[in-house]
């Protein structure tokens, strides 16, 4: 593990996973009407409203299809406190949805890496801006190469994690301007093996989950590199996700050798890479995760996390 800047107390993640009293799961959150099931769940997002986004692949798995469109909604809107289903949209839009991020105006910013491009959309589904161009897949200003996150920052320029094809994050004007990328695919500081998911701290500093190479990089708004997260407690980073009090939520998505049987869980850190506490681990029971594929928090702490094969989304309150 280096040791530069904020990772001054990196080396406590390396520390046996502590007990996990703060979170707890819902059972029977989300309520589903009868006889619907979800797909293959890959994003999850919460707006100012307390609405939880989550977004699936109906039957749609990894394979783009010939770039056929999932023809069922594939995002519902549950209401947090509750769990029941408010709405659901995004039919025929999308050939492999992957993930779902909230901006200013709580608009919605979802990635399909089966056309490589990124879609805007207005919180009622409509759909406002497309980047990318479909099925063509790309390196440079205006193409994707199955691109997996979106940052929206306040100021509407956005981050892009780009993704299985390119390892690359770049930044965005307001306007859809490329401002700069940093980013090759390897192991090297700043080099990523599919950057699979931003989080944008208060200080503008940039998480990324650089996920075959088993870290969490750190960066700068500007992309110069500050540290890097690495150890067992984390695994392989699938998603992440920041929580008040300063903190982030690591999601580990499984297929980390070092760790099986045991992958598959949420480490709460410090946002100087203490570790706080770790819950979950493989499973298909409540608390448990089946290639859990992405994180986010509502205002008050409450975690989500959704699963590829578990197919379904849990809530974990905070205690």
């Amino acid at each position: 593990m280096r040791i530069t800047g904020l990772a001054a107390f990196a080396p406590l993640l390396l520390a046996s996973a502590a007990p996990a009293p703060h979170y707890a799961v819902v059972p029977g959150w989300p309520i589903l009407p009868e006889g619907r099931v979800l797909g293959p769940c890959s994003g999850v997002a919460v707006n100012s409203k307390g609405e939880v986004l989550v977004l699936h692949r109906g039957n749609r798995g990894t394979d783009a299809k010939g770039l056929v469109p999932v023809k069922e909604p594939v995002v519902e809107v549950f209401d947090a406190m509750t769990g029941k289903l408010k709405r659901e949209w995004g039919a025929g839009l999308f050939v492999v949805p992957h993930g779902i991020s909230i901006g200013p105006g709580d608009h919605v910013w979802i990635t399909d890496t089966g056309t490589s491009q990124v879609f805007e959309f207005a919180p009622d589904g409509t759909l406002l801006r497309t980047l990318g161009e479909r099925g063509v897949p790309g390196a440079d200003a205006t193409h994707f190469d199955r691109p997996t996150d979106v940052a929206p920052m306040a100021d509407g320029s956005f981050y892009v994690a780009d993704g299985y094809g390119n390892s690359r994050v770049a930044r965005f004007a307001a306007d859809g301007k490329l401002l700069f990328q940093w980013g090759s695919r390897g192991t090297g500081t700043g080099q990523f093996n599919i950057p699979h998911a931003l989080a944008v701290d208060g200080s503008g500093r940039v998480y990324v989950a650089d996920r075959v190479n088993d870290r969490v990089q750190v960066f700068d708004g500007m992309g110069h590199f500050l540290t890097e997260w690495k150890s067992p407690v984390i695994g392989r980073p699938f998603g992440l996700a920041l929580l008040p009090g300063n903190r982030i939520a690591i999601l580990d998505g499984g297929s980390n050798p070092d760790k099986v049987p045991d992958h598959d869980g949420v480490t709460i850190a410090a946002l100087d890479g203490r570790q706080v506490e770790h819950f979950g681990r493989m499973g298909n029971q409540d608390g448990q995760f089946w290639i859990a594929h992405d994180i986010a928090a509502d205002r008050a702490g409450n975690i989500y996390v959704v699963d590829i094969a578990g197919q379904r989304v849990q809530k974990f309150a905070r205690r």
